[in-house]
């Protein structure tokens, strides 16, 4: 799949963009602050509607305007063009897809594949559990509408319950019933992080294998809550939960080890080694999608090439090859020849 060109109207700090992105790599070079991630965010949401970076909608929309308007021309492997267009609304978004409305986003999930790699990515092995599940969700959510609907109902119930808590004196069937809501989708998610993070783990060690890395890297599910007992948890921590006012056990609480030889990296990998094995986690994420996905994903690397070091860099172009398109962003000129290269000042886009 290729991203060919992306229009933003309203968009965070873009009044209106319009760039032509066919080529396999595009550099958007600039300074902080001046719209390179905004446009790369606009390309992600071609694959469900969401942003990699936030999960509310305001956030998406300029000051003072009503609505966001994106429109994003991609290319399949078979050299079809297809053109996504999202509106974002206060409260709502909605897509098109040549002008046919999206009536499900589960069913429009997985045709237009993107991966997001950012900075922020590089510190995920000593991140808060926080950013690692986000990430698996991102990971496993991307091709997976069934896990992407769960955590949607779970989120939804969970956001409900943590409400009512903060009332006075909720009412143990008020409690039960979103409980009932929240279990089947719950479990769910559990169990697919359970079925899904060995497999991650095993492209994990190939990738590092590849890489040349010292020691074998893995990861591993640290569930939370098990499955079997997630109802008589909630049943038993109602006492303390209303005390806190918010959940306190559950799926969004779950979290995973990273390992490097056996040991926990955070503890073990130097930083160099821990940026490796994010970097093997991303390939690892691209080469599970490609064999899920009916098409290549577009790769969206935000100010993190310029980053890598040759070995890292090696690695990296060598499990993406030629077949995925790269947009990249960053402070300084793209790494290499070939590419596709807009200088980016202020919200406007000048191609070099």
């Amino acid at each position: 799949m290729r991203i060919t060109r992306i229009r933003a109207a309203d968009f965070r700090n873009l009044t209106f963009a319009d760039v032509s992105t066919d080529g396999t790599r595009v550099f958007l070079l600039g300074e902080n602050g001046q719209g390179k991630t905004n446009l790369l965010e606009a390309a992600g949401l071609v694959s469900a509607f969401r942003s990699f970076r936030t999960t509310e909608i305001a956030p998406l929309i300029r000051s003072g305007a009503k609505e966001a308007r994106i429109r994003i021309d991609v290319r399949d492997k078979e050299g079809a063009d297809t053109a996504v267009e999202v509106r974002l609304a206060k409260g709502s978004r909605s897509g098109q897809v040549d002008g046919t409305p999206v009536t499900s986003v589960s069913a429009h999930l997985g045709r237009f594949p993107t991966v997001a790699f950012c900075s922020d990515d590089l510190r995920l092995v000593r991140g808060s559990p926080s950013n690692r599940r986000r990430w698996l969700d991102a990971a496993l959510g991307g091709t997976d509408p069934a896990y992407l609907e769960s955590i949607r109902t779970y989120q939804k119930g969970l956001e409900g319950r943590n409400a009512l808590l903060k009332t006075p004196n909720p009412s143990d069937e008020e409690l039960c019933a979103f409980e009932s809501a929240m279990l089947p989708a719950a479990r769910h998610i559990i169990e697919s992080r359970a079925q899904q993070l060995p497999e991650i783990s095993e492209t994990l060690r190939a990738v590092a294998d590849r890489a040349g890395f010292s020691a074998p890297a893995s990861v591993r599910h640290r569930p939370d809550t098990p499955t079997d007992e997630l109802d008589a948890c909630w049943k038993r921590m109602r006492a303390a939960d209303i005390a806190s006012g918010s959940t306190i056990k559950g799926p969004h609480r779950d979290d995973f080890d990273v390992l490097f030889d056996g040991q926990d990296a955070s503890d073990y990998a130097s930083e160099g080694q821990q940026r490796l094995i994010v970097l093997g986690l991303t390939l690892a994420r691209v080469r599970r999608d490609s064999q899920r996905a009916p098409t290549p994903p577009v790769i969206l690397a935000d100010d993190v090439l310029g980053e890598l070091d040759d070995l890292r860099r090696s690695a990296f172009w060598k499990e993406v090859g030629g077949e995925h398109q790269v947009i990249a962003t960053g402070t300084r000129p793209p790494p290499g020849h070939g590419w596709l290269t807009y200088e980016v000042s202020s919200g406007t886009y000048r191609r070099t």
